[in-house]
């Protein structure tokens, strides 16, 4: 039997979705979208604000930024051969950064949903305990 610590490990738990056309880039062709794990989220989230120090009379100052062609590179396989788009981040994001707003924005917000981060943590837990129960026998 497979410790919790491995089964942790194993677990097939970042979800994808599967034939995602986007006919304004590649007509025909279809997508895998993926969501990314914990680790990559979080990296995100932090980069989404810093703190800068401008100098000594004005104090700190909040910098908000908001990168989504990153998360999208990061997330936009092939679905035939599941390779990333873009193998080179950089490179990907500074060609999604040039495209369409509204599509790379809808690359986003799927990539959120994969990432289960457009859910809140209670609804999450009532998810988990629904799927518990449903297969007990």
């Amino acid at each position: 039997m497979q410790s919790l610590k491995d089964l942790i490990r194993n677990a097939a738990d970042i979800k994808k979705q599967d034939d995602v056309e986007i006919p304004e880039w590649a007509p025909g062709v279809m997508f895998r979208v993926t969501g990314l794990p914990s680790g990559d989220w979080e990296q995100y989230q932090n980069k989404l604000s810093k703190m800068t120090r401008r100098d000594e009379t004005s104090g700190l100052e909040m910098t908000i930024r908001s990168n989504k062609a990153e998360i999208v590179a990061k997330a936009l396989r092939d679905q035939e051969s599941d390779e990333l788009v873009f193998t080179d981040l950089r490179e990907g994001v500074s060609i999604l950064s040039k495209r369409s707003a509204g599509i790379v924005n809808g690359l986003f917000n799927l990539v959120k949903h994969l990432s289960d981060d457009d859910v809140d943590f209670t609804t999450k837990v009532k998810r988990a305990e629904q799927d518990f129960a449903d297969g007990q026998s």
